[in-house]
């Protein structure tokens, strides 16, 4: 007896199998998915900056609110198909919020938005007492005064 391998029935089982692990059904349903906001965050000596990717949102999508040293960033991606459409590696859609605690020298009424080719762009500004500084050393036996760089005189 002669064995057969049927390279169509083989291939149908590991794309099923590889629908499972994606999406828990084998061909997957259009049912929303928690969709998580992923940022970056950088800081440089004037400002701190969050980019966020939210690629096919519009400003209409999405919402930031800062109440105190709390900023929440919050959005929704709609699914644009049919209820009954077979999604075989759908992305994720549904809403999703973010809430960070802002460093208490930032200046949060400074804050602005800008949304870009899908990247959304805070930038929130650092009160002057934030920014790093250059404190000359005087000289004698510390009964003159010290002036920082950058000042007349120095």
């Amino acid at each position: 007896m002669i064995a057969t391998w049927n390279v169509h029935r083989t291939l149908d089982r590991l794309v099923d199998d590889v629908m499972r692990d994606v999406t828990g059904t084998a061909f997957g349903s259009a049912q929303a998915r928690a969709f998580e906001l992923p940022l970056d965050v950088r800081t440089t000596d004037d400002e701190i900056v969050l980019e966020c990717d939210v690629p096919g949102l519009t400003q209409d999508d999405l919402e930031i609110h800062v109440e105190g040293r709390t900023l929440t960033l919050k959005g929704h991606r709609a699914y644009r198909g049919h209820a009954d459409d077979k999604v075989w590696l759908g992305r994720r859609y549904g809403a999703f919020q973010r809430t960070f605690n802002l460093p208490e020298l930032t200046d949060a009424e400074g804050m602005t938005a800008s949304l870009d080719a899908g990247v959304l762009t805070l930038r929130i500004p650092k009160r002057p007492e934030a920014k790093p500084r250059r404190i000359a050393i005087g000289t004698g036996s510390g009964g003159g005064s010290m002036k920082q760089l950058g000042e007349e005189g120095s």
